[in-house]
């Protein structure tokens, strides 16, 4: 049987998504092909194509040209209308981002020309009202259908009327197979050999990996903690990663938690020096919105604590299990984090390896790039349905 041919326009070629698009490009039964722009912006590590495997996927690979407005918003990417206007794919996938005006015109070129379009995105967060509400609901209705991260967004697309035969959950991945390959390096991991700069590198770890933002609401973490330290409760701390924050936080530290018992890591871009420092921790803490921040922990068996007003969150928080592979807090709410830290920490039974295990289960069951890849191909064999 032929391939079935995808055109993929998205925004940039992600670092992250690396894994997931070697592979797509690679499938026997997909001629898969990937239209994106850049972001010189953001300072997001994007893809190095110069090297093996997508030396062998040149052809495959079509550059377009972003426009940015404020240097945060897209708004058209040069080059979508004529790839819509002459493609001859069994199926194209647009960025589901109602801004990106150019996006508008593609999708109903393809609608004129019968070319199943399929919007991928974050769908609806259920927080959108008046005018955002009207353009989100007037733009997805041009699409065939909808690929999303998580199941509340469906659920949410639903409510307002569309189909749910035609939202497909895709969910979201790292690179599962350096991670699975990482999982026999990272059994029995001796907590002084990795965090030999705490005092006590025997008590429990909290960590946050990413960069430090305001939007992280890092201060929630550290000011949880320093309620924990006056109640006779000395949990270590490692913040790995930077950002403008960093000085304040870091001054914070210094003034209200406990010395030997906090430290600022900084950047590390060396995974195997990462997977380390995520998977002898006990718990991850994102007081901000977590995003792909928990699949990274939970791909290393780390469970994540972050607050639970999903309007306000990523789709990624779906894969954090209340009470088995993280807790939910209070948005805002620094007693609470401070309360869930001191619950989970302190929980009876406390069996790390159990847990490290649930934490796989959800990553090996969806947040991968083999579902993602199965989830594509269903639809791509099925797009003539959807027209």
């Amino acid at each position: 049987m032929e391939p079935k041919k995808v055109l993929h326009i998205t925004n940039i070629a992600s670092l992250y998504r690396q894994a997931q698009w070697s592979k797509l490009l690679a499938h026997p039964r997909l001629d898969y092909h990937f239209a994106f722009g850049d972001n010189p912006y953001a300072g997001i590590k994007t893809i190095d194509f110069s090297v093996s495997p997508f030396t062998k996927f040149k052809a495959s690979l079509h550059g377009i040209k972003n426009i940015w407005v404020f240097k945060k918003f897209l708004v058209w990417q040069r080059g979508v209308i004529g790839k819509c206007l002459k493609t001859n794919a069994n199926l194209v996938i647009l960025l589901g981002e109602f801004n990106v005006l150019s996006n508008w015109i593609g999708a109903l070129i393809c609608r004129i020309r019968k070319v199943p379009v399929v919007f991928r995105g974050h769908g609806m967060y259920g927080n959108e009202k008046g005018l955002k509400l009207f353009l989100r609901k007037n733009y997805y209705k041009l699409a065939n259908g909808h690929l999303v991260y998580e199941r509340r967004s469906k659920k949410i697309m639903v409510s307002h009327g569309f189909k749910a035969e035609n939202i497909h959950i895709i969910f979201n991945s790292l690179d599962y197979d350096a991670h699975r390959e990482a999982r026999e390096r990272i059994k029995n991991l001796d907590k002084a050999e990795i965090y030999p700069f705490f005092k006590n590198p025997e008590a429990p770890v909290l960590l946050f990996v990413g960069r430090l933002t305001t939007v992280k609401k890092l201060h929630l973490f550290l000011e949880a903690v320093a309620i924990l330290n006056k109640k006779g409760h000395y949990p270590n701390i490692l913040i790995v990663g930077d950002g403008p924050e960093g000085p304040e936080l870091k001054k914070y530290a210094t003034q209200h938690l406990k010395e030997g018992y906090y430290h600022f890591y900084g950047a590390c871009y060396n995974e195997k020096t990462n997977e380390k420092l995520l998977a002898a921790a006990d718990v991850c803490v994102s007081p901000g919105n977590v995003g792909l921040t928990a699949i990274h922990n939970l791909s290393y068996g780390t469970p994540v604590i972050t607050h639970g007003n999903f309007e306000n969150q990523m789709p990624e928080v779906e894969a954090i299990t209340e009470g088995e592979t993280g807790y939910f807090f209070e948005e805002g709410n620094v007693t609470d984090l401070s309360e869930k830290i001191l619950r989970w920490i302190s929980q009876p039974n406390y069996n790390r390896e159990a847990i490290r295990q649930k934490c796989y289960e959800i990553i090996d069951e969806y947040y991968n790039p083999y579902y993602q890849i199965e989830v594509i191909e269903n639809l791509a064999n099925q797009a003539p349905a959807l027209l």
